[in-house]
């Protein structure tokens, strides 16, 4: 049942990412000047993890990777589907506030793309990075779902502690409650012996009484 609710929170939260992942066209400052770039939020996400996920996506554009000043880079990498010549690409990571953004530029030798002048080829790059942003925020829910899992599996195992406290409790009650009865029982049946032995003990009493007399007489 667990499961089930679990892969229809994701599936949820994936219907939720395409409509939260936004794709703009804009001019980005990099290190090496300002450029067009495919920009992509990445909703419900951290720095560290969008981090690490660029670093993966930036590695399997191929070519040789790098990273300098907070910034990704594919150098002299291809694609089939960006044409036969080799090209740089470039990501960099934008904060704003609670929302992040990745900004991906490239560079196809004399010229940085853009979307009027490279159409199909700005296409392929904006559906990559549609995915990679997918993707992230993805990886990123399934973690806190993760995380929170292993919370209320905490939680039920402390409330399951709880219980078995509860019901050791109550057999303790149960133990306590029996010998109350035993020894109330136990109190009862001295009492009606101490009772039968005062009369024992006052018919001794006079027995004696009657030795003793019969004894003086004697005398």
């Amino acid at each position: 049942m667990k499961q089930l609710i679990i892969i229809a929170t994701l599936f949820l939260n994936f219907l939720t990412f395409a409509q939260d992942v936004k794709v703009t066209n804009e001019s980005v400052q990099f290190n090496n000047g300002s450029h067009p770039a495919v920009v992509v939020t990445i909703p419900y996400a951290n720095k560290e993890l969008v981090e690490k996920a660029l670093k993966g996506e930036m590695k399997d554009w191929g070519g040789k990777y790098d990273n300098s000043k907070g910034e990704f880079m594919a150098i002299q990498t291809s694609m089939k589907a960006m044409g036969d010549k080799y090209f740089d690409g470039y990501a960099k990571i934008i904060e704003s506030g609670s929302e992040i953004r990745v900004a991906f530029a490239v560079d196809l030798g004399g010229a940085y793309m853009d979307s009027r002048e490279h159409g199909a080829q700005w296409k392929v790059i904006e559906e990559r990075a549609k995915k990679f942003a997918k993707n992230t925020s993805m990886k990123s829910v399934e973690d806190e779902l993760v995380v929170a899992a292993k919370a209320l599996k905490e939680l039920e195992s402390q409330q399951q502690d709880m219980e078995s406290s509860i019901e050791d409790s109550k057999k303790d009650i149960e133990t306590y409650k029996k010998k109350i009865t035993e020894a109330e029982n136990s109190i009862k049946e001295n009492e009606q012996s101490i009772e039968k032995k005062k009369v024992e003990i006052a018919t001794q009493e006079k027995l004696i009484e009657a030795i003793e007399k019969k004894l003086g007489n004697l005398k």
